[in-house]
């Protein structure tokens, strides 16, 4: 789960370090043929010539939309490894099946939630294979190689393809995956181009190793794992196989069959597993200086053997037209809030960063769809995601921020039904961990600030209930002591900080807020005011309680003598879980600081005050919340960014020092964009920038630099809003169709744009550039019927034109209407 992650993910993955992937080169996109991407033609032989016309008409019939839209064209493209880290993982993503392998193109067992079983291919609630493997022989020589090491990976968007290079004299061989949309299957497709004068004849043999088995905790619903069996269907010339005691299907086999026939006595796989293997054998030829392909579809059902089949079939008969949908849908997120900012790789990570939020989308019938949380760990949904759904409100994703939220609350409901947020649910439905005392804040908090995206006034009826019932367990179930500090675990799960937090404290106060917001936008005044006035005692309480004077800094909680005593015996207990045997220097020195910390507190008067243990990162949480007073907020900044960060970032502990993540490293960004200091804001982002394709191309790992999940949907956070909300300053009221802009601009940053960002139910674009003629802003808008704001500090002397008509510039900005304005700032 990526919480517990804070407190132990360092231990459980090495780390490393290795040139990052450069961005390839945009491939020819709007003029293409079966002949110039052969991974993306279903052509074997001139016997097929209709479904080459066929399939050629849809691709160019898809490639319309990057010509009209050359700003995702470079995302499009791909990156390449370059030929390294080949034995780290990669995603063929999909929202219903997705595929995990190694980018030499091999699938070793991986993961620890089902130890060795997080990779290869899912359909949740089920897996349905461990991989495939393949043999190329020239049936002229002989000649035989297997397909066991791709030199080169590149990675897209929409699919994966691994180029295996020239093998067996002048014969060049690449495979193209991708999955479908909604679709219960994948699409593998190898390419063989002979550069030679004859005509090969070539024998391919394709081999699966099946593991129908259940996702993660399936046990707890008394769902077992058993024995898998397979069968050739002759008549379709396709495999099935299914788990001896569970509706669990896949089916497999090539598009066109090509002469297929099943091989007897496959060569072995070791996967673990109670999987089996099965092969076939196919016939193609390869005419001189020409390129064949063989396609395969690997589709499965968790519920219906008919079902696998019929999604077998679809994918065989449009798995072209469903390429071409899926690669015009990532070039629609791309083009969606699309910025055009000085700093190209920032905006090179954004856009990726939007496609890697994509990947984790998980559909699940009878559960639902939403974000999960990352892969190859997490595949299922978190109440921490919120942090992952803000980045989409701000990108402009309502839709699937919604759908995460309904999710969370619908099954955070059946489990606990009194308002509080789960930490963790799987795709069959259990809830691992009911949820962790700042989840439910966060959840709260996020329904509001989505609100302000969209003005969904049906949504927030919608939501309502759960935000007071969720307001209701925080100040009643988990504040015995009603001082407004609900107790209980936080986002940094260490042993002993089972207390009052400085997270769980700030966010319950955001929660109050924001609950106080829809409350009066929803005509209940009463309520709102009390919820509002709880919000402001709740601020005022954080400040003069948390704050630790000596230290200059927020405590890590507030408490009791014997609770700060049992933290620092917490840290101690958790340190130990490696074993005495297993214990570095530097964890001997730890335990011995938090021995002579027990020490100094026992020593202490026994009250009740703020508690600094562990130091952890959340003790930034009342400068992201923008709470702190602006002297103490600076103050705390400047320490933190003295003392508390390594290379990339903050510790998640400053007394361990030992671990870095891209959350709480952009928390530490979106913290120092609400205190105006733009440049310090600019310098933690660019921090995750630093990790980007570290290990995979086009992602960016959950532990910087680079171990981990190999993408992780918070990092989200760290990019999308110190950019949107403090570099552009947007700050949407939709409900009111207002939206007001307050750029920031980093030194060195003059011009700057963001198109096509939904906000309500318009789309607006915002522009700042110099000219010879001054400053130039301008704003466009969709729909008529719209108030916009800009702000910015009023520059001394400065004359300013609204639409060519001068104008005076305020501290509450230069108001506008209509669709279309330009300000001129002209300065003497």
């Amino acid at each position: 789960m990526p919480s517990d992650l804070l407190h132990r993910r360092w231990l459980l993955f090495g780390s490393g370090h290795s040139a990052r992937g450069d961005r390839r080169s945009p491939e020819k996109v709007c003029h293409l043929s079966p002949v110039s991407r052969p991974f993306e033609s279903i052509s074997m032989n001139s016997a097929i010539h209709s479904i080459v016309l066929s399939f050629f008409f849809a691709l160019t019939n898809v490639q319309l939309l990057p010509c009209q839209n050359a700003y995702a064209m470079p995302i499009l493209a791909g990156i390449s490894n370059h030929g390294e880290n080949k034995g780290q993982p990669y995603v063929t993503a999909g929202d219903r099946t997705y595929l995990i392998g190694t980018q030499d193109g091999n699938f070793p067992d991986m993961g620890e939630h089902v130890p060795g079983e997080m990779g290869g291919l899912w359909l949740h609630p089920i897996k349905l294979i461990d991989g495939f493997w393949a043999t190329v022989t020239d049936m002229a020589t002989e000649q035989e190689i297997a397909l066991s090491e791709s030199p080169e990976f590149v990675n897209y968007p929409y699919g994966n393809r691994f180029r295996y290079g020239p093998v067996l004299d002048s014969l060049e061989i690449e495979r193209f995956q991708f999955s479908p949309d909604r679709q219960e299957g994948l699409i593998v497709q190898y390419s063989f181009k002979n550069a030679a004068a004859r005509k090969r004849q070539l024998r391919f043999h394709f081999s699966v190793k099946t593991d129908l088995r259940p996702v993660w905790l399936s046990d707890r619903l008394g769902i077992e794992d058993a024995q898998d069996t397979v069968a050739w269907e002759p008549t379709n010339s396709l495999f099935i196989a299914r788990d001896g005691e569970n509706p669990w299907f896949s089916v497999w086999g090539a598009t066109p069959p090509a002469g297929a026939q099943p091989i007897t006595n496959p060569q072995p796989v070791p996967t673990s597993g109670m999987g089996v293997i099965a092969a076939s054998r196919h016939d193609l030829s390869v005419d001189p200086n020409s390129t064949s392909t063989l396609t395969f579809v690997i589709a499965g059902s968790a519920a219906d053997k008919n079902a696998a089949l019929n999604t077998y079939h679809y994918l065989a008969k449009n798995h072209a037209t469903l390429l071409a949908r899926k690669k015009a849908r990532y070039a629609s997120i791309i083009e969606r809030a699309r910025v055009r900012i000085p700093d190209q790789r920032l905006q090179e990570v954004y856009n990726w960063v939007k496609v890697n939020t994509e990947w984790l989308v998980r559909d699940v019938p009878g559960i639902g769809r939403g974000l999960g949380g990352g892969l190859m760990e997490y595949p299922w949904w978190f109440g921490t995601e919120t942090y992952s759904l803000q980045a989409l409100a701000a990108t402009g994703d309502f839709e699937l921020a919604k759908q995460t939220l309904r999710l969370l609350k619908d099954q955070s409901l059946k489990a606990n039904g009194n308002g509080r947020i789960v930490h963790e649910v799987t795709t069959n439905g259990v809830v691992s961990n009911p949820g962790n005392t700042q989840e439910t804040a966060q959840f709260i908090l996020t329904v509001s600030k989505l609100f302000q995206w969209t003005g969904d006034l049906d949504f927030a009826r919608e939501m309502y209930p759960a935000m007071k019932m969720g307001i209701n367990w925080l100040l009643t179930d988990m504040d015995q002591n009603k001082n407004l500090f609900p107790e209980g675990y936080g986002i940094m799960e260490v042993y002993g900080l089972n207390a009052e937090l400085i997270d769980v404290a700030v966010y319950t106060q955001q929660a109050l807020k924001t609950t106080a917001q829809i409350a009066g936008i929803l005509d209940e005044p009463d309520a709102a005011e009390r919820y509002q006035q709880l919000a402001s005692q709740l601020e005022m309480r954080i400040n003069e309680r948390f704050w630790v004077e000596e230290d200059s800094s927020y405590a890590d909680f507030y408490g009791t003598r014997a609770q700060a005593i049992s933290a620092a015996e917490g840290a101690i207990r958790q340190i130990g879980l490696k074993g005495p045997n297993n214990l570095t220097r530097r964890d001997k020195e730890l335990i011995g600081y938090y021995e002579r910390l027990k020490e100094k507190f026992a020593a202490m008067p026994d009250s009740s005050r703020g508690w600094i243990t562990n130091k952890n990162w959340v003790i930034t949480t009342p400068m992201e919340s923008g709470i702190a007073p602006r002297a103490r907020a600076i103050q705390l900044l400047d320490r933190i960014r003295n003392h508390n960060v390594g290379e990339y970032g903050p510790f998640l502990s400053a007394v361990e020092r030992q671990a870095m993540m891209t959350i709480s490293t952009g928390v530490q960004a979106v913290s120092e964009g609400n205190y105006g200091r733009t440049d310090e804001a600019m310098w933690y982002v660019d921090k995750i920038v630093q990790t980007f394709s570290r290990k995979l191309p086009g992602s960016i790992a959950e532990m910087m630099p680079d171990y981990g999940c190999l993408t992780i949907a918070w990092t989200s956070y760290g990019i999308v809003l110190p950019l949107i909300q403090h570099v552009f300053g947007i700050q949407p009221d939709a409900v009111n169709k207002t939206v007001v802009f307050d750029p920031h601009l980093p030194t060195g940053w003059e011009n700057m744009s963001i198109e096509d960002l939904p906000v309500g139910s318009n789309v607006v674009s915002f522009s700042r550039a110099k000219t010879g003629r001054g400053i130039e802003y301008r704003l466009e808008a969709k729909e008529n019927g719209w108030t916009f704001v800009l702000r910015g500090d009023a520059l001394s002397g400065a004359e300013y034109y609204l639409n060519g008509r001068r104008v005076s510039s305020t501290s509450s900005g230069i108001r506008m209407s209509g669709r279309k304005n330009h300000v001129l700032v002209v300065q003497h």
